[in-house]
């Protein structure tokens, strides 16, 4: 913006010296400093509240928040990202995407995750979510708005959005979404995805099975052709050559 503090309408010269001056002169000059103070105060708190700071101004905290204002053309480096310790924790837990964009938690239990706070729709938000498994018998329950990639994540059952593991660890899954979480798509960035399960499926199947999936036994192969209904779902097998 253009500044309103004028230099040029303040008489330097004036008064001048060894004559008499007219008093006007100098209610001119004392009104216009007058009025460029007013406007230099104006202008310097507009900064003070709308600029980026290194650090906090005298008297005042930092608070760099955007308020959603554009960035662009700008190199980053040597950036990092909040990260958010939910601790060792069970049940429900509430992903805040405000809060930061890299999430950890530990597992004394079955865990059901929750998201808020996505930016708007229209906007991509993206949250990573780090999992330390205690116990193979704890598991993870998605939101029933993770629908995209979530049917082939290694141990989950599609219908109920809940996932098992093999393996204690740390496990990491990133969540994205462009309609303000209406719709999540899931990645797990610490496995393949559906990997080949080691049991002897029954003719029928079990929850969870769906077309494609395999598994496999120490004799023979099998793929399943048809979602689980209870009675239907067919598993055909191919019998394992030795190399």
């Amino acid at each position: 913006m253009a500044s309103n503090i004028n230099a040029n309408n303040i008489n330097g010269t004036f008064p001048i010296a060894g004559q008499d001056n007219d008093s006007q002169g100098f209610r001119d000059n004392f009104t216009n400093i007058k009025t460029n103070f007013s406007n230099a105060k104006t202008e310097i708190e507009d900064l003070q509240s709308k600029v980026v700071l290194k650090s906090a101004l005298s008297g005042g905290s930092l608070d760099n928040s955007g308020g959603a204002a554009l960035l662009n053309d700008y190199e980053l480096r040597d950036m990092s990202e909040t990260r958010v310790a939910q601790g060792t924790t069970s049940g429900t837990v509430t992903v805040n995407y405000a809060q930061g964009s890299y999430q950890t938690l530990t597992t004394n239990g079955n865990i059901s995750l929750a998201f808020t706070n996505f930016p708007a729709s229209g906007k991509l938000g993206r949250v990573r979510v780090e999992v330390s498994l205690a116990s193979v018998s704890h598991t993870l329950t998605l939101p029933a708005a993770v629908t995209i990639g979530a049917d082939s994540l290694q141990g989950i059952v599609p219908a109920t959005k809940v996932i098992t593991f093999d393996a204690v660890g740390t496990y990491i899954f990133e969540f994205t979404t462009d309609d303000a979480g209406t719709t999540i798509a899931v990645n797990d960035l610490t496995r393949n995805r559906t990997k080949m399960d080691v049991r002897t499926p029954v003719n029928t199947g079990q929850s969870g099975d769906v077309a494609g999936m395999t598994v496999v036994d120490s004799s023979y192969i099998y793929v399943c052709t048809g979602a689980y209904d209870g009675s239907t779902v067919i598993w055909k097998r191919a019998a394992i050559s030795a190399y």
